[in-house]
């Protein structure tokens, strides 16, 4: 089984609150390349953080698509050398430009290589699989309610809301810190599958499953999907940016 093509959609909206948009996405059809960043700081210095770690790992993986065959862990840990990559690029930007000090971001990206999706992340923003109509979300938010309920202290998310714990605080994000711990993972594509990243301006206000019946669809128009998905978000109060990238792979 092997792409043949990779068809994309992508959007990123301001929302209805904020006086700028600190997301930013970039995709590759042709290298099967996808990446999004939530960038966070003041002075628009979120815009810069999430560019700058988009364009790195765009960087680092324009080239390590175009070498030959590799294996699993190896695709693996190239994916996560371009997130390492980029968290040193903020470090670096911060230095040569004091104003930008404690600018961060979070970052998602994938790649579609022969049968696989290798992807990694750091911060909230995610990765979903619609397969069979089912959503699956691939990727687990480095955040404190979720480490909290990891923890088992609440069952879920709107128990910890309920006690007051934000879902935007984060755990784990670029720029902040020297070494960037970074998660990554890899799965096996099939006919019909659609993959969805999102910035949380998407996931904090549309429930799993309400993305799901939206992306439910194999073979649905992706632009009228993607539009879709921020016109909920919209419609749930558009309280941060939204960004989405939809993939959907033609194999056999």
């Amino acid at each position: 089984m092997t792409i043949h093509s990779l068809q994309l959609a992508s959007r990123s909206h301001i929302g209805r609150v904020r006086s700028h948009n600190q997301d930013w996405l970039r995709t590759d059809a042709g290298r099967g390349i996808i990446a999004l960043a939530d960038g966070m700081g003041g002075h628009r210095a979120g815009e810069v953080a999430s560019r700058i770690a988009v364009d790195t790992v765009f960087a680092e993986l324009i080239p390590a698509q175009r070498m030959s065959a590799a294996d699993d862990m190896e695709c693996m840990l190239r994916v996560g050398r371009a997130v390492e990559e980029a968290n040193q690029a903020l470090l670096e930007t911060c230095v040569q430009r004091p104003e930008l000090s404690g600018m961060g971001t979070t970052l998602v990206i994938a790649i579609f290589r022969g049968r696989h999706v290798y992807y990694a992340h750091v911060g909230d923003s995610r990765l979903y699989r619609v397969r069979f109509g089912r959503i699956r979300r691939l990727t687990r938010d480095h955040s404190l309610i979720q480490h909290m309920i990891d923890d088992g202290i609440f069952m879920n998310r709107a128990a910890a809301r309920a006690a007051g714990i934000r879902d935007n605080v984060l755990t784990r994000s670029l720029g902040m810190q020297r070494q960037a711990e970074v998660d990554v993972g890899e799965a096996l594509l099939e006919p019909g599958d659609t993959y969805l990243l999102s910035s949380d301006g998407l996931h904090g206000l549309v429930s799993d499953n309400e993305i799901g019946r939206i992306l439910r669809e194999p073979d649905g128009d992706l632009d009228a999907q993607a539009d879709a998905l921020i016109e909920a978000a919209m419609a749930a109060g558009g309280n941060d940016n939204i960004s989405v990238v939809l993939a959907r792979p033609r194999i056999d």
